[in-house]
């Protein structure tokens, strides 16, 4: 029988344990995607924890749901997520470069890319943060 994405893709991934209902597995994350209503508070935790740089093949932080400025709060955290983008060894997508879901669903098969209107459409697994 054949397997499901949510046999494949952890299957693909697979660092110890064994694929079983109610085991306990570890896998290799090669790609996180955050977003800037949630992305300040995990790379906040990242510093906290001392993780110098992302250890992924790729690391994107959109800016694209907390964009209206009624106050100064989120410009600072537009701010922060670009200079811990830098830190951190991430692509940092400003405003206005695209919704974080068109995105993520127009890169290139396990890539993300920067938004473009003629990237062909394929699905690529992540983990949101």
């Amino acid at each position: 029988m054949g397997k499901n994405l949510t046999q494949k893709i952890p299957g693909a991934h697979l660092v110890s344990g064994e694929m079983e209902a109610g085991k306990e597995i570890a896998i290799r994350i090669d790609q996180t995607l955050t977003q800037d209503a949630t992305g300040t508070m995990a790379y906040l935790q990242f510093e906290a924890m001392g993780v110098p740089k992302v250890k992924t093949e790729l690391s994107v932080s959109y800016v694209d749901h907390n964009m209206l400025q009624s106050g100064f709060e989120n410009a600072d955290d537009h701010r922060f997520l670009q200079t811990i983008a830098a830190k951190q060894a991430s692509i940092f997508q400003d405003l206005a470069t695209g919704i974080v879901i068109r995105c993520i669903w127009n890169g290139l098969p396990n890539r993300a890319k920067r938004c473009s209107a003629s990237i062909p459409t394929h699905p690529l697994p992540a983990v949101w943060v």
